[in-house]
């Protein structure tokens, strides 16, 4: 499988240091602002995903993206990470009882987690 990471995180920040960490370690990154251009993109371009970084509180179709890779059969090995200010109390838990599914706070240092959590790291 390619190396592709999927990034869908609106804060422009957030998604460039994301995009410039995968990058940095080899990975093809494929990043979107928001939700419902991610999926118009899978769609279209049908691509091989390794892991796809989401953040729950993204603009339009939000965290659910992780759902809608779930039900196609060719990204039911990607590793999920959802990466959100959310707290596990504040957003529905059942997303993480996936496979290959995880969930990361975002705080300072974190996006080094992310990548770690993506590379099998920890």
């Amino acid at each position: 499988m390619e190396k592709n990471i999927l990034i869908v995180e609106d804060d422009d920040i957030t998604r460039k240091i994301l995009v410039m960490e995968f990058k940095r370690r080899g990975y093809n990154v494929f990043e979107h602002a928001d939700a419902d251009s991610a999926m118009r993109f899978i769609e279209r371009e049908k691509v091989e995903i390794f892991g796809a970084v989401i953040d729950l509180m993204n603009l339009g179709y939000g965290g659910n993206i992780g759902d809608y890779l779930r039900k196609i059969p060719e990204y039911n090995e990607t590793i999920i990470v959802y990466y959100s200010a959310l707290s596990k109390q504040q957003f529905n838990t059942k997303i993480l009882e996936y496979p290959n599914t995880y969930y990361i706070h975002k705080e300072p240092g974190s996006i080094k987690m992310v990548v770690d959590k993506i590379e099998g790291k920890i």
